[in-house]
């Protein structure tokens, strides 16, 4: 048990470590928002589940959004996750996921330096497939190791304008998505009410038929230039809590916290825009922290 906690310690202070890391400070814009972690607790062929979540920044869900205030409003996200997992053999497995992300980010400046304010919305939809086994630890059989290889696709837009709003200032960004995904994941089975996952999740993500209005100039500015040309690593650690109910088996309550670095990038200002020497320029982010609450249903278990 001690080695078990020791464990445990180790991997949330490197996932802490990691999301402060790659946390900047401007007005980014945001392509990747992490999706709640499919945690598939199976121990034999025939094992089935599907799940469903509500998902947010826990600090900003109940938040009101004052376009009149002269303050920021950042990280205001929500959404919901749906999945399904199914144990096909005792070691093989496919699953299944949709996530759905609302999100806005209010600033009390307009990096397009054309109003004094700016606001931007943001709406994801991503549908993944997978395919992996899942093996036990040891003779007791209380802590299980899976590993998930998948594919997602999917859709982001934003809309993105100043405050107070000038139709001259709107701006728009649409493009859909592909991202390749390595979840490798350990399964803690600490009696019949309470389990845990942990999950280092390793991905790939890709921007294609990118349609925006943003100049070219703004683009290089935004980040968003980098994208039409690149694929971005990130890493996507989450851990998820599950406790059950006394003579209802098939019924969980999940917890889960997810997490996101920003995008793995080489851009640098220097020798990469020399047409554009005077143009400010950051790199595109993502949401680094999404917190889930739901439920899992395994119909095959009374």
């Amino acid at each position: 048990m001690n080695n078990i906690r020791r464990f445990l310690l180790n991997h949330v202070l490197f996932v802490l470590t990691a999301v402060i890391f790659f946390t900047s400070c401007s007005n980014p814009r945001y392509i990747n928002s992490p999706a709640v972690h499919n945690a598939a607790f199976f121990k034999e062929q025939g094992d089935f589940k599907f799940s469903v979540a509500g998902a947010g920044n826990p600090a900003k869900i109940f938040s009101k959004i004052d376009d009149n205030d002269t303050g920021e409003t950042l990280d205001h996200s929500l959404g919901f996750d749906g999945q399904a997992a199914v144990a096909v053999t005792n070691h093989f497995m496919i699953t299944a996921g949709a996530m759905y992300r609302r999100e806005q980010d209010k600033y009390d400046n307009d990096d397009l330096k054309i109003s004094s304010r700016s606001k931007v919305n943001y709406h994801r939809r991503m549908f993944d497939i997978g395919a992996g086994f899942f093996t036990p630890i040891g003779q007791s059989e209380k802590v299980f190791f899976n590993g998930v290889l998948g594919v997602g696709f999917g859709s982001m837009s934003s809309d993105d304008n100043g405050l107070p709003y000038d139709a001259a200032r709107y701006r728009s960004y649409k493009a859909d998505l592909i991202k390749y995904y390595l979840t490798p994941s350990f399964n803690f089975f600490f009696n019949d009410y309470l389990r845990m996952a942990i999950a280092p999740k390793f991905s790939l993500l890709k921007l294609n038929n990118i349609k925006t209005n943003y100049t070219t100039e703004e683009e290089i500015s935004l980040g968003y230039e980098h994208a039409r040309n690149h694929t971005f690593g990130l890493f996507e650690p989450s851990v998820l809590l599950q406790t059950g109910f006394r003579n209802n088996e098939w019924l969980k309550l999940d917890f889960g916290f997810n997490f996101a670095s920003d995008p793995f990038t080489s851009r640098t200002k220097k020798g990469r825009y020399v047409d554009y020497p005077d143009i400010e320029t950051y790199n595109v982010e993502s949401r680094n922290f999404i917190f889930s609450i739901g439920l899992s249903f395994y119909p095959m278990r009374k």
